[in-house]
């Protein structure tokens, strides 16, 4: 079991300004956490932060702050009240990194109280901060004991991901050139991610072939189909024998075939499955690379119950009779406060109800078709290589912006719209609509509910 830590970019920044407005003394905050709990990975999803009171602090040095009693127990009674898990912020002077032996001393008192007066199951935890990229986190248990967070992530316009790296690994030769344009930091950050992809088709064969050769350090690829010869001119690492053969497995062959050490991870079942969908729950970063809008939608809830950044793709091919009138790409950054699918209109209740139902109630489709009440499904719709790919190095690169920044650190853009007929790119930003769920504070970083995501899913 490892554990992580995820912020949203403001919530990170803000608390960063207040912590350091004065180097002269340490200051002190706490923060309201939901989880995400899986086999693999406890992750803390930070909702609140709330600054010690001026009048709660008792004394506060350079090293030192010490806090009355009614702070944290105030915070604790509204953590319990709202079903929240406790984390204890402080900073420290630049040249100590980590917690103190005092801070030992005086946390296993405050977190014995914790785990007396907060019933929300969970762990609790201590964050230390002796500069904004120097985060160290542990959790304590019920016993008194500590683990470390060996991941810290800060999510928004930028990806900032801290891993607590207890040794420095050598970077494989096979990465010099990558290192010459990013740095070594980059590289060694793509080798502790974690990359979800869902679908393993055209465009994420692609990405996936491109993450490989990235040094991405894990990936999970989940898609349901098998793979047919007619899929053999667009799917990367496919050849014309491997007729039948599940696209997750064609997957995986090609990333141990290319032998930089990615670890693969596959579910050869639909994301509509929700024993599939919860195994991203382990993912620092999804690409969504599926047609389905039933598929989208379960993307759309997690990127904003779990602040876990999605980028959805797709690419639409118009042409009769063999002419192409339009062909059209399309990446969008799903997180947070970003304009949903739903927010944009790439996606409806209606189309999501019809693709439901073809699974689920085949019957019941035809008479809601037949009466005007459910729309019809497409036919398999063109696929051309160059495009497909074309719109999964656009994600690419998206994402390896977010990491680096290397477009300009004004760029707000989370959509990218591509006219390829016209040879013209177009980028926009929207906030959340207010009537829409993502916008709602309730649900973004929920973490894990009684229902998980709260839609419908296939029987398993």
């Amino acid at each position: 079991m490892r554990y992580t830590l995820t912020f949203k970019e403001q919530t990170y920044d803000d608390l960063v300004d207040y912590l350091f407005s004065d180097r002269q003394v340490e200051r002190g905050a706490y923060a309201l956490c939901r989880m995400s709990v899986s086999e693999q990975e406890t992750r803390l999803l930070v909702r609140e932060i709330i600054q010690v009171a001026p009048e709660d602090i008792e004394e506060a040095t350079a090293t030192s702050i010490k806090i009355k009693n009614r702070s944290f127990l105030r915070v604790m009674k509204r953590a319990d009240m709202t079903k929240h898990i406790f984390m204890f912020i402080h900073s420290h002077p630049e040249a100590f990194i980590n917690h103190s032996q005092k801070d030992d001393e005086e946390e296993q008192k405050l977190f014995r109280t914790a785990y007396n007066r907060i019933k929300t199951p969970g762990v609790h935890a201590s964050l230390v901060l002796s500069a904004a990229e120097k985060p160290i986190c542990r959790v304590w248990l019920e016993d008194g004991s500590t683990q470390p967070v060996s991941l810290i992530r800060v999510i928004g316009s930028k990806f900032r991901f801290f891993p607590n790296l207890t040794t420095d690994v050598p970077l494989p030769i096979f990465f010099d050139r990558q290192v010459k344009a990013f740095g070594e930091d980059i590289q060694k950050v793509l080798q502790t991610l974690h990359v979800g992809i869902v679908g393993a088709g055209g465009t994420g064969s692609s990405v996936i072939e491109q993450l490989t050769r990235l040094g991405v350090g894990a990936m999970t690829i989940i898609d349901g189909q098998t793979f047919e010869q007619t899929n053999v001119n667009r799917v990367y690492g496919s050849t014309t024998n491997d007729d039948g053969v599940e696209k997750t497995v064609i997957a995986e062959n090609n990333v141990h075939r290319i032998g930089l050490g990615t670890r693969v991870h596959i579910d050869n079942k639909p994301i509509t499955y929700q024993s599939s969908a919860q195994k991203l729950k382990d993912c620092d970063v999804v690409f969504g690379c599926t047609d389905d809008q039933w598929g989208r939608s379960i993307l759309n809830r997690l990127a904003v119950n779990y602040h876990i950044p999605v980028f959805d793709m797709g690419v639409k091919i118009d042409s009769d009779d063999g002419t192409i009138r339009s062909i059209e790409g399309r990446v969008t950054t799903l997180l947070g406060d970003n304009a949903c699918l739903f927010c944009r209109e790439r996606i409806n209740a209606r189309r999501i109800q019809a693709e439901s139902l073809n699974e689920l109630d085949p019957e019941r489709l035809i008479e809601l078709q037949k009466e005007g009440y459910a729309d019809e499904l497409d036919t398999t719709a063109p696929s051309v290589i160059p495009f497909t790919t074309n719109v999964a190095s656009l994600a690419i690169s998206e994402f390896l912006h977010r990491l680096t920044g290397f477009m300009g650190e004004d760029r707000k853009t989370n959509e990218i719209i591509v006219k390829f007929e016209d040879n013209i790119i177009r980028r926009n930003s929207r906030p959340s609509r207010q009537e829409c769920f993502c916008g709602d504070p309730v649900y973004q970083l929920r973490g894990d509910a009684s229902e998980f995501l709260n839609i419908v899913w296939r029987p398993e």
